[in-house]
């Protein structure tokens, strides 16, 4: 008899099976990023700019071993993540001072 399990399997949309571990990383990194623009469920100050929004777009923009270890369980490139928070975060941060 086949092993069934009590969770579909998690597929992307060719079909592939996707990594359960590699996705919680990428989790990990989404949950980072919406706290480094501001946009987390907890943020009060929504769209603001505050100490804790500093803090996390630190961790994208300042090396760390940290970053560069969720990166790599995420299946991503630390270097290219890093580069795209740091062009991102420039970029809105001269239009917040137009």
């Amino acid at each position: 008899m086949a092993r069934s399990s009590l969770f579909p399997k998690s597929l992307d949309v060719i079909g592939k099976q996707l990594d359960p571990i590699q996705s919680l990383w990428r989790n990990v990194l989404i949950v980072a990023l919406e706290d480094a623009v501001g946009r987390h469920w907890k943020n009060k100050n929504y769209g603001s700019y505050n100490h804790h929004q500093q803090s996390a777009q630190e961790y994208f923009t300042h090396p760390n071993g940290d970053f560069k270890m969720v990166c790599t369980l995420a299946g991503f490139d630390h270097e290219y993540i890093r580069m795209k928070a740091r062009n991102y975060f420039e970029r809105h941060q001269d239009e917040k001072n137009m």
